[in-house]
């Protein structure tokens, strides 16, 4: 399975929606559009372009290559993943990043990794649709593995739900215009992540992607 789908598949769900209420200074309006321009819409390049780079990874974490896939293997990934047909789906992506151990005696206890998953589509409402199947079909495994907590998000996407399972994995999804992005954290860490740190990492670059911006300059 690759990057993406793993950051799609995992988890269960307990439901947190938060919307952004907009305004002029949020980043938003290349999402938006705006009459004569239409929302944008990410290309596969732009997609590997919004994920997070290796520069990127914070103090004990040290990324990964970007996969990037488009046409009919994107959707048979996505399709697998949220049980939708995803429709509109243009390209996903995905990397992570594992824990550091480097100089550490003790390294082998620490495995942590965090996925990051992007999925690009042709229109908001494709998004959304996708989105609301993930939802669905996290939250229908949340009720068969137990209870999950809520994990408090907020980097600026327009749809965020988020969650800690039974098993202490997270699972971040966010919706932001024409793109559905995952961050999903596994395994043992040193010291637990800050996971709205990376969900603003992920968003801050898709915004800054979807205005023709380098996220590394």
């Amino acid at each position: 399975m690759s990057k993406a789908a793993r950051g799609i598949a995992a988890g269960a769900v307990l439901m947190v929606v938060l919307t952004a209420c907009g305004g002029s200074d949020d980043g938003l309006e290349a999402f938006r559009g705006d009459g004569d321009k239409p929302p944008v819409t990410l290309t596969a390049d732009m997609v590997r372009t919004a994920l997070p780079s290796k520069a990127s990874a914070p103090k004990g974490f040290e990324g990964d290559d970007i996969e990037v896939e488009v046409g009919d293997e994107a959707v048979e990934a996505c399709t697998g993943s949220t049980e939708s047909n995803c429709g509109g789906l243009l390209s996903m992506g995905g990397t992570d990043f594992d824990t550091d151990d480097s100089g550490r005696s003790d390294s082998s206890d620490y495995d942590g990794e965090v996925v990051f998953g992007i999925l690009a589509f042709q229109s908001p409402d494709d998004a959304r649709a996708t989105y609301k199947a993930l939802v669905t079909e996290e939250r229908s495994k949340a009720e068969k593995d137990g209870k999950a907590k809520p994990v408090e998000i907020d980097a600026g996407a327009e749809e965020t739900d988020a969650f800690e399972d039974a098993d202490g994995e997270t699972m971040v999804m966010m919706r932001i215009g024409s793109v559905v992005a995952v961050v999903n954290g596994d395994g043992t860490f040193v010291e637990k992540p800050n996971y709205n740190d990376f969900a603003r990492l992920q968003i801050d670059r898709l915004k800054k992607t979807a205005n023709g911006m380098n996220p590394d300059a």
